[in-house]
């Protein structure tokens, strides 16, 4: 019987965290009934399996399954493609972890469903036609057979990677960003990343590919009221980390405290009237350019009115 090895149990799990939703490991009845998949194990494979047939995936043959199916990432089908596109990119690149993966099925937009098979070679392009539409609504990722006891997190891993913000020499301790306010008790000296005008923001860091944040400064007091920030990353991904890094405590912000809008206000405000200044400023250099058009003009229609005179009387004289 077909079984979920703990490679693929703790990739699951990985994705889990990073706010992803895992569709499964071990093929349902339909896969059964084609006996083809990844997704099952020996006893339940045909003879003529394409998943039995490399010289790989004849070495390492169990009953182990060994393809995952990946839904929607922070809660979204769009997030979903934005990573499977990057994962691609990776496996073509033959990016560290991606060796041992033998194909990848994904929709890159909604419309098309395109498979990357490593058997045509790790830098071909990924072909139509090959893969159901089911796979609008998730990414397949499959493994050669003999890669089952070896970590299948290390091609995902870079996409949720956190980067040392470029400031001062600092290194990144921990991050926080939610959807809405909330009070975080973080350890003294820790990284806040902030994308409003709550605070100074002094360089941005790369918190995963295409995704990135104003760094606001070192905590100092051990507590900090956070306003409105991107869900980027999510958090789930936030919890996960503390989790990892430390301990931490985080909660709604209290009655009466509210966004950066009052922040955001006082930082306009001044910048306001350096507008209302350049406005009249503006006016009068504009008040000017017409006065001296106006001058120009007339002092053009008198020249004009000599030479004609001077002309007349040219034409006396002759």
């Amino acid at each position: 019987m077909t079984y979920n090895p703990a490679t693929l149990h703790d990739l699951g799990a990985f994705w889990t965290a990073q706010g992803g939703v895992n569709l499964g490991v071990v093929g349902d009845t339909s896969h059964i009934a084609k006996g083809t998949s990844y997704h099952l194990g020996k006893s339940q494979l045909v003879a003529t399996a394409y998943s039995i047939q490399t010289a790989r995936d004849k070495a390492g043959l169990t009953e182990a399954a060994s393809a995952i199916d990946l839904g929607k990432l922070d809660g979204s089908l769009a997030n979903l493609r934005t990573f499977s596109k990057w994962f691609v990119g990776q496996c073509r690149v033959n990016a560290p972890g991606t060796s041992d993966i033998r194909e990848f099925i994904y929709s890159p937009d909604g419309v098309t469903v395109l498979r990357w098979d490593r058997q045509r070679g790790y830098a071909s392009a990924p072909r139509a036609g090959e893969a159901d539409t089911s796979h609008f609504g998730h990414s397949h990722a499959s493994w050669y057979r003999d890669a089952e006891k070896r970590d299948h997190t290390t091609a995902f891993r870079p996409y949720f990677a956190v980067v040392a913000p470029p400031v001062g020499g600092g290194t990144v301790d921990q991050f926080i960003t939610f959807a809405k306010p909330k009070v975080a008790t973080v350890p003294t000296g820790t990284w806040i990343y902030d994308n409003e005008a709550c605070a100074a923001a002094p360089g941005n860091i790369q918190v995963s590919p295409g995704r990135t944040m104003p760094v606001a400064g070192k905590n100092a007091a051990g507590t900090v009221i956070l306003g409105y920030i991107d869900t980027t990353p999510t958090e789930t991904e936030v919890k996960t980390y503390f989790a990892k890094a430390g301990s931490v405590t985080i909660k709604d912000v209290p009655v009466g405290v509210t966004d950066c809008t009052a922040a955001v206000a006082a930082a306009v405000a001044p910048l306001q009237a350096q507008v209302g200044v350049l406005q009249t400023a503006l006016q009068q250099a504009e008040s000017a350019r017409v006065a001296a058009l106006a001058l120009a003009y007339e002092a053009a229609a008198i020249e004009k009115d000599r030479i004609a005179a001077a002309e007349g009387a040219r034409i006396r004289a002759i």
